[in-house]
């Protein structure tokens, strides 16, 4: 495969993933502010959860990039 391609894939995936990045931590506000008077272990849980696959994804795709592509920033 093409190093370009390559490149040009890589930062694809990696900008679909800051915009899920974005997404789940405006989900995780957004449903942080909805559960604020009934807080239990398990919602708490499940909002945390939002955050860490929202932030998981980013990471994942970042790594990927600067490894393969020895591009660690934009």
């Amino acid at each position: 495969m093409d190093k370009d391609l390559l490149n040009t894939i890589l930062e694809g995936l990696f900008w679909l993933a800051t915009a899920w990045l974005t997404v789940f931590l405006f989900l995780t506000i957004f449903s942080l502010s909805n559960i604020s008077g009934q807080m239990d272990e398990y919602k708490i849980l499940q909002v945390g959860k939002l955050a860490i696959i929202g932030t998981s994804v980013y990471v994942f795709f970042w790594a990927l990039r600067g490894i393969i592509s020895k591009k660690w920033w934009y």
